[in-house]
């Protein structure tokens, strides 16, 4: 099956709306941005699962506290990886070669200026720290396995 194939499959199984996983409310298809991932084909692969409300609102805050945050000066460093702009971009990839605006999804608060790795990571545990916490000891546990 490819991934046209399975679009459609789920754009019928969606028909009655789609659940937006930021506010919860069931909406239909239509307000929900569709991706294209396959340059051979005309149909959409995948359906994201944010509403276009949401992401506008979500915009208008980065925007804002973007603002309201100065951007880091040359001599700043990532405070979780301690990684300077020279090294976070020396590979040349145009997405990791600046500061990303960090913030909290809960408060809607500014936390600071990340690479994209460090933001990308904190992301990937959805901010929790239980999760940090299990991975820090996962990886210990690894470590002390193969000493």
């Amino acid at each position: 099956m490819i991934q046209g194939e399975l679009f459609d499959i789920v754009k019928e199984v969606c028909e009655e709306g789609i659940v937006c996983i930021k506010c919860n409310v069931r909406q239909p298809i239509g307000q929900f941005n569709v991706m294209k991932y396959d340059n051979n084909s005309d149909k959409p692969t995948e359906i994201k699962r944010t509403c276009r409300s949401c992401n506008r609102d979500h915009s208008r805050l980065l925007k804002d506290l973007k603002r309201k945050h100065a951007y880091p000066n040359k001599e700043y460093s990532c405070p979780i990886c301690e990684r300077n702009l020279k090294e976070i971009s020396k590979h040349g990839q145009k997405r990791l070669q600046g500061w990303v605006l960090d913030h909290c999804h809960d408060t809607r608060t500014f936390r600071g200026w990340l690479c994209h790795h460090c933001n990308t990571g904190l992301g990937g545990f959805s901010d929790k720290l239980k999760r940090l916490s299990n991975a820090v000891a996962y990886l210990q546990n690894h470590k002390e396995k193969h000493r």
